[in-house]
C-alpha cells in the first residue's frame, strides 16, 4: 500500500535530511541505515517544512521522526521485493521509488517525497504484493511495528485517516489510468483486426488460385454424400450407418484404414459391422473423413505433417465437442480435419510459383481453404467455419458472424490443446482465448486447465480408436 503527503516546495523539501543523523554503509548496494538522533521540536520543525499533513503539529512530526530509523538509497537499490512480509512502514524523504511488478519490470507507482509506503495496519502483514526499487537518491524512514506501536493513539489515529484519504485518491488516478489503458488496449485490439482483414483483395477468387484449386483431388463422391448427411440435422444414425454397410467404396475406405498400421489392432475387421461396434459409429465416421482427406494430398513427408496434424486436431475437436456439449462432435471432427486445408493450397501455389514465394508467405490460407471446400460443394457452414478459424489469432469474437461461431471457438481450443500436447512454445493461450471460451458459455468447464484435463481423460479412455501419433503422445 502506499500513501501519500503533500510536499511544500522543493526547497523546503531539502531540510527533510537531519544534519545530526549519523550514516553507515552497510554493504549491501548502497544502502544505509542511520538511527536519527534528533528527537526534539528542531527535528520535527526539520520535517515539517519539508512535508505537510494535515491536523498534524511540529511536534507530531518529531515523534514520528524520533521512532523511526533513516535509510538512504542509492539509485537502483531495491527497498524491498514482491513477495516479503510488509512489516515496515516507509516515509520517503527525498527522491523517487518506484513500486513495479514481479517481474520487476515496469512501474506500477511511483512515489515521491512526502509519500509513505507501506501499510499502517501491522497486524495483516500481508507480502508486499511489489517491489519497490529508488529510481534515484533517496532517504527514508523507516518504523517498524514496535516503534509504530509507541506513537501516541491521538498521532496512529491521524496517520491512518490520512492513509485512508490517500487510498482513495489512488485508486480514483489508477481506476483512471486503467480506464484509459483499456481504451487504447481497444484500440490496438481494433487495429490488428483491421490490419489482419483490410488485405483480402479476392486473391481466393484469382486464376491462379482457382488453377490450382482445380488440380486438388476431390473427396470422393461417396464421402462428400456421408457428409452431407451428416450436417443435414434431419438424417438419422441409422440412416448414416446403413449408407456406410451398403456403399462399397466407403466400406471399403473404412477396412482399409481400420485395419492399417495407423491404428494397430490386434485382429483385422473384414466387415462393417464388426467395424462400426468395435470403434462406434463417431470413429468410423472419423476414419473415413480421414482416409479420404488423405488421398487428397500429395505423397511428400510436407503434406504428410499437415494430415497428421489436421487428423490429431480432428479428434481434439470432436473430444471438446463431446465434453463441454457444445457443437456437432461429427461436424467438429470434420472441421478440424479439413482445418488447414488452406495450407495444401498455399503450399502448392508456391511449388507453381517460386517466384512468388515472398509474397504467398503473406496470404492467410483459411480464404484459401473455404474457396477449396467450395467447389467441392461442401456444406456451407463448414466451409465458413473454415473460413473464420484464423479470427481468434488476432480478433475479438464479436467479430465471427453469429452462425460459426461456436464452431470457430471450439476448433481454436482444439488448436491450442494440439500446442500444449506437442510441448509447443505456441502452446499457451492466446490474448482472445478467454472471450471464445466465454462464447461457449460453459459454466465450470471454462478454467482452460479444467477443460484441458477433462478432455485428456476422455481420449485416453479411448485410445484403441485413435491414430498412433495421438497414443504415442498421451501414454508418453
Amino acid at each position: 500500500m502506499i500513501g501519500f503527503l503533500k510536499r511544500k516546495s522543493a526547497t523546503a523539501q531539502e531540510g527533510a535530511d537531519d544534519p545530526q543523523a549519523s550514516t553507515a554503509a552497510d554493504g549491501k548496494g548502497g544502502v544505509k541505515a542511520v538511527a536519527a538522533k534528533t528527537t526534539g521540536p528542531c527535528a520535527g520543525a526539520a520535517i515539517s517544512r519539508a512535508l505537510t499533513l494535515e491536523g498534524l503539529r511540529d511536534a507530531d512530526f518529531a515523534a514520528i521522526y524520533g521512532a523511526g530509523k533513516i535509510r538512504v538509497l542509492e539509485p537502483g537499490t531495491t527497498l524491498f521485493r514482491a513477495g516479503e512480509k510488509a512489516d515496515l512502514l516507509y516515509l520517503l524523504l527525498k527522491g523517487k521509488v518506484a513500486l513495479q511488478g514481479d517481474t520487476g519490470v515496469g512501474t506500477v507507482l511511483l512515489a515521491d517525497a512526502g509519500d509513505w509506503v507501506g501499510d499502517l495496519d501491522f497486524h495483516t502483514a500481508e507480502p508486499y504484493l511489489n517491489s519497490a526499487v529508488a529510481m534515484s537518491a533517496a532517504s527514508i524512514l523507516v518504523l517498524d511495528r514496535a516503534t509504530y506501536g509507541s506513537l501516541d493513539d491521538r498521532l496512529k489515529l491521524r496517520l491512518v485517516r490520512h492513509q485512508q484519504k490517500a487510498h482513495r485518491s489512488r485508486l480514483s488516478e489508477l481506476s483512471a489510468r486503467t480506464g484509459a489503458i483499456k481504451r487504447r488496449n481497444q484500440a490496438l485490439v481494433e487495429a490488428l483486426y483491421r490490419f489482419r482483414t483490410t488485405g483480402d483483395t479476392g486473391f481466393a477468387k484469382s486464376d491462379t488460385v482457382q488453377g490450382v484449386i482445380q488440380k486438388v483431388p476431390r473427396l470422393p463422391v461417396s464421402t462428400t454424400t456421408l457428409l452431407g448427411k451428416l450436417f443435414d440435422e434431419r438424417t438419422t444414425l441409422n440412416e448414416v450407418v446403413e449408407l456406410v454397410k451398403s456403399d462399397p467404396a466407403l466400406a471399403g475406405i473404412l477396412l482399409k484404414a481400420i485395419n492399417s498400421p495407423l491404428y494397430g489392432l490386434e485382429s483385422k475387421i473384414d466387415n462393417v459391422n464388426r467395424a462400426v461396434t468395435q470403434l462406434g459409429f463417431d470413429a468410423v465416421y472419423q476414419l473415413i473423413m480421414s482416409e479420404s482427406m488423405r488421398k487428397s494430398l500429395p505423397e511428400t513427408p510436407q503434406f504428410l505433417e499437415i494430415y497428421n496434424r489436421s487428423l490429431e486436431t480432428s479428434h481434439l475437436a470432436f473430444t471438446i465437442s463431446q465434453v463441454t456439449w457444445r457443437g456437432n462432435p461429427a461436424e467438429l471432427s470434420t472441421i478440424g480435419l479439413l482445418n488447414e486445408i488452406g495450407s495444401v493450397v498455399l503450399e502448392l501455389l508456391k511449388t507453381q510459383n517460386p517466384k512468388l514465394q515472398r509474397l504467398l508467405m503473406t496470404i492467410e490460407p483459411a480464404g484459401l481453404g473455404a474457396e477449396l471446400l467450395r467447389t467441392w460443394k461442401l456444406p456451407e457452414n463448414l466451409c465458413r467455419s473454415i473460413e473464420y478459424r484464423h479470427y481468434p489469432d488476432f480478433a475479438l469474437p464479436l467479430h465471427v458472424p453469429h452462425d460459426v461461431l461456436e464452431n470457430v471457438a471450439l476448433l481454436h481450443l482444439a488448436d491450442c490443446f494440439y500446442q500444449r500436447l506437442h510441448g509447443s512454445a505456441e502452446g499457451k493461450d492466446g490474448l482472445f482465448t478467454d472471450g471464445y471460451i466465454a462464447a461457449l458459455k460453459l459454466g465450470d468447464l471454462r478454467d482452460p486447465e479444467l477443460l484441458y484435463q477433462r478432455v485428456l481423460a476422455n481420449l485416453r479412455s479411448r485410445l484403441p480408436s485413435l491414430p498412433r501419433s495421438l497414443m504415442a503422445v498421451l501414454t508418453t
